[in-house]
């Protein structure tokens, strides 16, 4: 298995700078989960690599706190909308859930990752 694109330290230190962490607790896991998510969008390009790049930590940062926050969101439900009078709520089915969950993921991988090469499908 390779390893973890970015560390706890580096999420609080570099790519927070100060802010307070979205992920309290575990980020290590959703850090290793990202990582293989890097890993797919960039056709395992990085498992060769010797040095990960600032851009490549950055992503997984992100991407890290996205999955935090949408396991958070499943773990409630994701609302949709509410109406106060005659109480009404909807939620987002799970599939329009997986669906968000991977345009957000492809936006957040494109934003750092797009111009490095490693998206590149072609030969």
């Amino acid at each position: 298995m390779s390893g973890v694109y970015a560390d706890e330290n580096f999420y609080k230190i570099n790519y927070l700078l100060g802010k307070e962490p979205v992920i309290k607790a575990g980020f290590l896991f959703f850090s290793m989960q990202a990582s293989r998510i890097i890993d797919s969008f960039t056709f395992n390009r990085l498992l060769e690599e010797s040095e990960i790049t600032e851009n490549v930590k950055m992503c997984c940062c992100e991407l890290a706190e996205s999955l935090f926050l949408s396991e958070q969101n499943n773990d409630l439900g994701n609302k949709t909308s509410e109406k106060i009078g005659s109480y009404l709520v909807h939620f987002e089915s799970k599939t329009d859930t997986l669906k968000t969950d991977r345009i957000r993921q492809k936006s957040i991988i494109t934003k750092w990752l797009a111009n490095t090469g490693l998206l590149y499908s072609g030969v």
